[in-house]
């Protein structure tokens, strides 16, 4: 039986990057960059007023200057500044020659067609520089960047109308079992509502992946491996869910044949997954149990796919937290402790959450922040344990929010400017 490294280890090894496309920055967020991205240009592409106010020589002032003109965001000036002189300017709009620095409106005080400025100025003041914020010919954005909207701000800033990402990849989702009904449907004696295909629909999605659902196969030697074989030909991965223990229903490993890579791993939830290549594709074999099917997911689909996409961090981050009390375990396999996470006076709080933690639990799940990562040797856990986050709106709860001045925005009012 494999340790969780080495089954890691071993999945990590076979991925190949995926296709890339090229996507218009409407569909560009969260995508994972594949291509350099250089300025064609600066930015700004010319000096411009960072402020409502007047342009002019800044040794001019305090004192009172003729106004040339009025020029406006999109504008450019007809006239070049000089001695006692000064023009009207709107934020955004270009510098005028011979002015090097630029007053506030708030500043100012109109007299007929002069302008009395009683304030000093220096040199480059309220001025937005020629390149300021990004060099022709700089490369701002490097392959494995996930776009963020800043990002695809940058990229429109630059005038670019599509970037090159990396393709979803297709996940082919397959439920086994003659005892699976989807939701919405009458249950029938000893049956079940099929939770696997739709928690895994859904972590293929917030993997950046594009699901396929082919359905529930009964419990058909012969009709599960067609369903592979099926599922092959139509994603870039594989991943089904039950039939993969022991039991005389169990058929998933005879699908994946002489392809298959490993079957067991020590860990607790999901020691039956199985992992093998079908018809060249790389195809994972989930537990029935939910829990056990969505711990799987997180430690070796997950990094896959993202790893898939050029993600160059596609592990889940591992954070620092104090158990809220000490945990009991048998030892022999390392566990995945489901815990909500909470902030207390300045630390971390893992709480396990969903009373038992039995693999068919799965309401721990839709509690759980993450998973404490206990080791294979201890039998009571307590003090400062990893915890992998897989949900990070804990950080939302337990912020007081934005405080401005003595106190935090009434209910009601807004909550910044």
């Amino acid at each position: 039986m494999l340790s969780v490294e080495e089954a890691v280890a071993r999945v990590m090894a076979q991925v190949t990057t995926g296709a890339t496309e090229r996507v218009f920055l409407a569909d560009a967020l969260g995508r994972v960059l594949r291509e350099t991205v250089v300025a064609p240009g600066p930015v700004p592409r010319f000096a411009n007023s960072a402020m409502d106010g007047y342009a002019l020589r800044a040794t001019e002032v305090p004192g009172t200057l003729e106004v040339l003109e009025t020029i406006a965001a999109g504008g450019v000036a007809t006239r070049i500044v000089g001695p006692g002189q000064a023009s009207r300017i709107m934020t955004g709009a270009p510098v005028p020659e011979g002015a090097d620095a630029v007053v506030m409106v708030e500043d100012t005080r109109v007299e007929g067609d002069r302008v009395v400025v009683a304030t000093h100025a220096r040199v480059g003041q309220h001025v937005r520089p020629l390149g300021a914020d990004v060099r022709e010919g700089e490369a701002v954005l490097q392959p494995g960047t996930i776009l963020s909207p800043g990002a695809i701000g940058l990229l429109a800033t630059l005038g670019c109308p599509s970037v090159r990402v990396a393709a979803r990849p297709r996940v082919a989702i397959l439920s086994t079992g003659d005892e699976v009904v989807e939701p919405g449907f009458a249950l029938g004696p000893g049956q079940i509502h099929s939770s696997n295909t739709h928690s895994l629909t859904a972590q293929v999605r917030a993997a950046g992946g594009l699901p396929v659902d082919l359905g529930t196969v009964r419990d058909d030697p012969r009709a599960i491996a067609e369903a592979f074989a099926a599922a092959a030909s139509v994603g870039d991965l594989v991943v089904s869910t039950g039939g993969v223990s022991v039991g005389d229903f169990d058929h998933v490993k005879g699908a994946i044949g002489s392809g298959m890579d490993f079957w067991k791993v020590a860990m607790k939830p999901g020691k039956p997954l199985a992992y093998g290549r079908v018809g060249g594709k790389p195809c994972f074999g989930l537990p029935g149990n939910p829990v056990s099917c969505m711990v799987n997911f997180y430690q070796f689909v997950r990094p896959v796919l993202r790893a898939m996409t050029g993600d160059p961090h596609p592990f889940l981050p591992v954070v620092d937290a104090h158990l809220s009390r000490p945990v009991k375990r048998a030892p022999g396999r390392v566990e995945f402790l489901r815990v909500a996470l909470s902030r207390h006076d300045g630390q971390l709080l893992a709480t396990p959450v969903g009373g038992h933690q039995g693999s068919g639990n799965v309401r721990s799940m839709a509690e759980a922040h993450g998973f404490a990562l206990l080791d294979a040797d201890g039998t009571v856990i307590e003090g400062h344990v990893p915890v992998q986050v897989f949900d990070w709106s804990f950080e939302a709860a337990s912020s007081p929010g934005y405080r401005w001045g003595s106190g935090a925005p009434e209910v009601g009012e807004a909550g910044c400017c």
